[in-house]
């Protein structure tokens, strides 16, 4: 994306008529279709509830689109745990009760909460507005002419709360792992379906043709940056410390928050120090500097830093330039923080190391070609 047309989207963000105000997902002309689906874990449920069953049944159940994109997230880890250890795990359950060995698809959990899942898939279903509450909270951070089709689809089973492979834009979320907690899933599949957005929007950018691979210290380095923006981002859109009455999952990413809150300056200095090391070290594992930021391990500090920088730009520039952003190159995104803060310096008091601001421009000219 060359400079003329990134001073454009950022104009236009900057001007936008409803930037600084409260948006409602009327106010965005964009497009979201968000399929439900329930076959899977409906299936597993009703299996639950019977003391025998049949190979047919089994098999039926096992082919569904849901369950196959369980196995498939299983055996990711350990490819002995197939469809064959699918069906053989879930009957033992069935029949017997318990299950002896392992339970890589955590049947016994299912078990458990098996009336919670139950209910919580009827007051979905039977209220009628989830897709209307989730996509009220995505709109106003969605470009207005992009145009997404996603899907829900629940499962029972698995150890993973949520889900997806590939580039199927497909969110999974296991059911058995929310208890009754309505409002807390609507915010978990808002943040998901949030990166469908992003992924379309990345999709629809004009970038230049590589020649060759690009150098490992700005691939490395981009991965991170491209995370930053992306969980930071969806980590505001589906904002859990705005559910008033928090049951079990949201009162769990409450208190992710409060803490990653509460350690917001060392969550950017960690942050630093692992876009350091991937850019200036070769030999390092992109995939080691993920998972100390972005995943459980070490509480997702990665989400809480870009939670951070995008609370800000929301609050001195409105939605609209973080809705501009989906389309944007993810290095645009730590450009407008510091362009923000280097505004107000009075106001933001969380910024970047020079050594920081450095290798995010060192990054700029590869803005349309990544």
């Amino acid at each position: 994306m060359k400079i003329p047309l990134l001073l454009l989207c950022w104009l236009w963000a900057i001007n936008a008529p409803l930037v600084g105000q409260p948006l409602t997902a009327k106010a965005s002309s964009a497009k979201i279709t968000i399929q439900l689906d329930f076959e899977s874990a409906k299936a597993i449920t009703h299996l639950m509830s019977l003391t025998a069953v049949t190979s047919a049944q089994l098999d039926r159940v096992a082919k569904l689109y849901g369950n196959q994109q369980l196995i498939a997230k299983i055996a990711y880890n350990n490819k002995t745990n197939d469809e064959t250890v699918f069906k053989q795990t879930l009957r033992e359950l069935i029949e017997t009760g318990t299950i002896k060995g392992e339970d890589p698809f955590y049947w016994q959990v299912v078990k458990t909460n098996l009336a919670s899942t139950t209910k919580l898939i009827d007051q979905v279903e039977t209220k009628g507005s989830f897709q209307d509450e989730v996509k009220a909270l995505i709109l106003p951070y969605c470009p207005p002419t992009n145009q997404v089709t996603a899907r829900a689809c629940f499962l029972a089973g698995g150890g993973s709360l949520g889900f997806t492979i590939g580039d199927d834009p497909t969110f999974n979320v296991a059911l058995q792992q929310i208890g009754d907690d309505y409002e807390g899933l609507v915010y978990m599949v808002a943040h998901e379906l949030y990166h469908t957005v992003q992924q379309v929007g990345q999709q629809s950018r004009k970038k230049e043709k590589l020649t060759g691979e690009p150098p490992k210290s700005i691939a490395n380095a981009y991965m991170l940056l491209e995370n930053l923006w992306s969980e930071g981002t969806a980590t505001l859109v589906a904002d859990f410390t705005k559910i008033k009455e928090p049951k079990s999952v949201a009162k769990r990413q409450q208190d992710e928050y409060e803490q990653n809150g509460q350690r917001s300056r060392q969550n950017f200095v960690l942050f630093e120090s692992l876009l350091f090391s991937a850019y200036q070290d070769s030999t390092v594992s992109p995939s080691q500097l993920y998972n100390i930021s972005f995943t459980t391990a070490f509480d997702q500090t990665g989400y809480h830093t870009g939670y951070r920088m995008a609370k800000e730009i929301e609050a001195h520039r409105g939605k609209a330039v973080l809705a501009a952003l989906v389309n944007q190159s993810p290095i645009e995104f730590c450009r407008v923080y510091i362009r923000l803060y280097q505004e107000h310096p009075d106001k933001i008091n969380i910024k970047f190391s020079a050594a920081t601001e450095a290798i995010i421009a060192k990054l700029q000219p590869w803005t349309a070609k990544l």
